[in-house]
């Protein structure tokens, strides 16, 4: 089957693609900066802010759209790029699979389309545009997805650590714990933040949720969540545990300095810190361990 894969050089269309080829696919990897042919894959130089995605070349054969280029931030939309690249694109990729008869487009959206920040309130309207499009169409649905060996991404959770890291200025001090050269005992400061300890924030391996775009062959709305997500105080303690700072869940408190700077340069993480409630279409996953978190953030901060 012939796929074309927007956002095909990314985080998730790379891990995709390579599912894709795996499982006998010819793939047609879709952006601005395309990857070198090689086997059944074929880099397309577009961008799908352009009418037709840009394409100097017809794509004929092609039976599947996986469109997943998209900008993912959670700060503010300021010059708009957010809303334009997200709303825009998806139109845009919406008229390409009508001109070109497209048998069916896979829309990969997010669990998180509660409307809390311009990213958001994009995926919930684009998700609106395939269903009333008319197009046969599979929307997929995944939380907060964490890197593996193999395709690595430092996310936002591995970004919360890294601003943790900075406040408190101790990147060489785990750098020491780690590699075990520590001569003196660590003081551990103390370090408040709010949020609710009970919450669920939903992580998923990249694998897990590759594994399920590609089996998925249905149309329909799929929540690729993890079944069995860690609460809010959890993961709060293992990344304390891991960066060497004593985090402590409270509702009320008057913060220190550092809190409330630490409080201010997060505010984008902030919503997700008081977890969430979601379906799920996957029977079981990998766990999301201490062990794996620890692993994650530390590459991502060092490179280990």
């Amino acid at each position: 089957m012939d796929v074309l894969v927007t956002g095909g050089s990314g985080f998730l269309g790379s891990a995709l693609t390579e599912k894709l080829l795996q499982c006998g696919h010819r793939v047609y990897s879709l952006s601005r900066h395309p990857p070198e042919h090689r086997d059944n894959l074929f880099g397309v130089k577009g961008d799908i802010l352009q009418p037709g995605l840009g394409l100097d070349e017809e794509l004929p054969g092609i039976q599947v759209v996986h469109h997943l280029a998209a900008i993912h931030r959670l700060g503010q939309d300021k010059d708009g790029s957010i809303w334009q690249t997200n709303v825009q694109g998806t139109m845009n990729v919406i008229d390409f699979c009508k001109k070109n008869e497209i048998p069916r487009l896979c829309f990969t959206s997010t669990a998180y389309t509660q409307g809390r920040n311009t990213y958001e309130q994009s995926k919930a309207y684009c998700e609106t545009l395939v269903r009333d499009s008319g197009l046969p169409h599979t929307i997929f649905k995944p939380p907060i997805i964490m890197g593996s060996p193999q395709h690595f991404y430092s996310g936002h959770l591995s970004q919360f650590a890294s601003l943790l890291v900075k406040v408190h200025r101790r990147a060489e001090i785990i750098r020491r714990k780690v590699e075990g050269t520590l001569r003196l005992p660590v003081i551990e400061p103390g370090f408040r933040m709010k949020a609710n300890p009970k919450g669920k924030i939903n992580l998923i391996q990249i694998d897990e949720v590759v594994n399920a775009m590609v089996a998925i062959d249905k149309p329909g709305t799929y929540w690729l969540t993890h079944p069995s997500p860690p609460t809010v105080e959890e993961v709060v303690t293992w990344v304390g545990e891991l960066v060497m700072v004593r985090m402590e869940i409270s509702y009320d408190f008057k913060p220190t300095p550092i809190e409330a700077m630490f409080a201010r340069l997060s505010n984008a993480f902030t919503p997700y810190l008081w977890g969430d409630e979601f379906p799920t279409d996957l029977i079981s996953c990998q766990p999301i361990t201490k062990e794996f978190l620890h692993q994650t953030i530390l590459k991502s901060l060092f490179d280990y």
